[in-house]
């Protein structure tokens, strides 16, 4: 595991509506999309949980390029409405 995925793992907070509209005061565009199994292991069939790190910008380089969504976009919107007691559990990087 990486220091900055380690990071990620250590301060997360759950998605909700509130911290959207934060991570929008902030000046964040997007949200990357990290899923992860039980074991903190790299998984986008069947996640355990997903780890969404904030943005500002994209690369350029779209060769290097990771599972992004816009911050304001639908997908996101309806994920940080959605009840915390379903199987997948949502976070946010803390940004800090």
């Amino acid at each position: 595991m990486t220091n900055e995925r380690k990071k990620n793992f250590d301060n997360h907070v759950t998605l909700t509506v509130d911290v959207l509209k934060k991570l929008k005061e902030k000046g964040y565009q997007y949200l990357q999309v990290q899923g992860f199994t039980m074991d903190h292991h790299p998984e986008y069939i069947e996640p355990n949980y997903l780890m969404l790190v904030p943005v500002k910008s994209l690369t350029a380089n779209k060769a290097t390029m990771d599972v992004y969504e816009e911050i304001s976009g639908a997908t996101i919107v309806n994920w940080a409405k959605r009840n915390d007691d379903e199987n997948l559990h949502i976070f946010v990087a803390n940004t800090n």
